[in-house]
């Protein structure tokens, strides 16, 4: 449903809604491959440069935590200087960070320009939301929300097969080359779109004061934080699990990502076919119960001596499930989150980035301190589990 019309009473004749929607799917898509290309490259980035798995980890943790610091301030520059100058600026700087990145040669550089790559790919992300903000609310919200989903599931599956492909043969170095040029395609699609004019800068005056005050918005929010947070722990381990436990090459675990792009999309697919009958609220319920499953079945893998073999299969399920559960959590949580509001519900989509992604982030920092897997599954799981009392107990019913 458009929440907004322009003066002729059609908002689709300056913003075609899936040309911004296209837009929006192609940022979740760059800005999701920086770390699922990424993931697979891990060990043999950390053999050329001279860094250990705590950096490595700690390289995940930093994007995590700069892609979400900035998010209100390109949430900001999107209402003050509009959303497509925002966006493309976000786009520059993650394409030149990219850049970068493929002729780094030590650490330090690693860490920076994880730092500047995670900067830009929090802004195109949080303003390509906001574009989908400004022309859709509610049920309807939460299915193009869900479509947003089905294009990480390409970044999830997608990415990580490349990265795992382009390790394999040519080397990391290309798989950052392949982010820089990706970039460019939303960039210059955004730059060629228009959009209808946003809200009065007075809707947003006291926006977190008003924000941190409803509860609506506050817990769905945190519940999509504690389940994105839930996902980047177990993204920031994998690689050293399948390589360290399972013996894997990098390609094997890029294949692996297949399974992941599945799930995702399966819950993204569930959620666009169901969210009008049952509600945000109800579907968020379900996927947080449903990444607790999972959560358990990667715990279980570690409390118990199995054999390689049947401690990979469950594993993977538990990964699966626990991925299958975020595609649902996720984009219900988001809708859920701002849809009620009446002024403000644009600059609110980067509020609720910057709980979301702030969560993870502070999870994805503690994650390296872990360094038993039994200890880091059962933290894993016990997040999992909060998030289904944020959800079923804490969460207003308003829809």
């Amino acid at each position: 449903m458009s929440v907004r019309q322009q003066a002729d009473g059609s908002a689709t004749a300056t913003a075609p809604r899936r040309a911004i929607v296209a837009v929006a799917c192609g940022a979740v898509i760059v800005a999701q491959m920086a770390t699922t290309i990424y993931l697979p490259s891990m060990p043999a980035l950390g053999a050329d440069i001279d860094a250990g798995d705590s950096i490595l980890q700690l390289s995940v943790a930093v994007f995590v935590v700069f892609a979400a610091l900035p998010v209100v301030a390109w949430g900001r520059a999107a209402e003050r200087f509009g959303r497509i100058p925002a966006f493309a600026a976000a786009g520059v700087c993650f394409i030149l960070a990219s850049a970068g990145l493929a002729l780094i040669t030590n650490a330090p550089e690693l860490l920076g320009l994880r730092v500047v790559q995670a900067i830009g790919a929090g802004g195109i992300a949080v303003v390509g939301r906001m574009m989908v903000k400004d022309l859709f609310t509610g049920a309807e919200l939460a299915r193009q929300l869900a479509l947003l989903s089905m294009a990480f599931v390409v970044a999830l599956g997608g990415g990580q097969v490349i990265g795992g492909i382009v390790t394999s043969t040519v080397g990391w170095r290309y798989g950052f080359a392949v982010l820089a040029v990706s970039a460019v395609v939303p960039v210059a699609f955004a730059l060629r779109a228009s959009l209808p004019p946003p809200e009065s800068k007075a809707a947003a005056k006291g926006t977190a004061r008003r924000l941190l005050g409803d509860p609506v918005f506050l817990a769905a929010a945190v519940a999509g934080g504690i389940g994105f947070a839930v996902i980047v722990m177990i993204q920031q381990k994998s690689a050293f699990i399948f390589e360290d436990e399972f013996s894997l090459p990098p390609w094997g675990f890029g294949l692996f990502g297949v399974l992941y792009g599945a799930a995702y999309l399966g819950g993204a697919t569930y959620v666009r076919r169901a969210v009008s009958r049952l509600g945000a609220r109800a579907m968020m319920r379900q996927g947080a119960w449903i990444m607790l499953v999972g959560c358990v079945l990667v715990t279980v893998v570690w409390v118990f001596d199995l054999p390689q073999a049947i401690a990979l299969a469950i594993f993977l399920a538990g990964y699966v499930t626990t991925t299958f559960g975020q595609a649902t959590l996720f984009p219900n949580s988001a809708a859920h989150a701002v849809s009620h509001l009446v002024t403000g519900g644009a600059i609110a989509v980067s509020w609720c980035a910057l709980i979301q992604q702030g969560l993870a982030g502070i999870a994805s920092l503690a994650g390296p301190a872990l360094t038993g897997l039994v200890a880091w599954s059962i933290a894993v799981t016990l997040l999992a589990a909060v998030n289904v009392v944020v959800v079923a107990v804490l969460s207003p019913t308003k829809e």
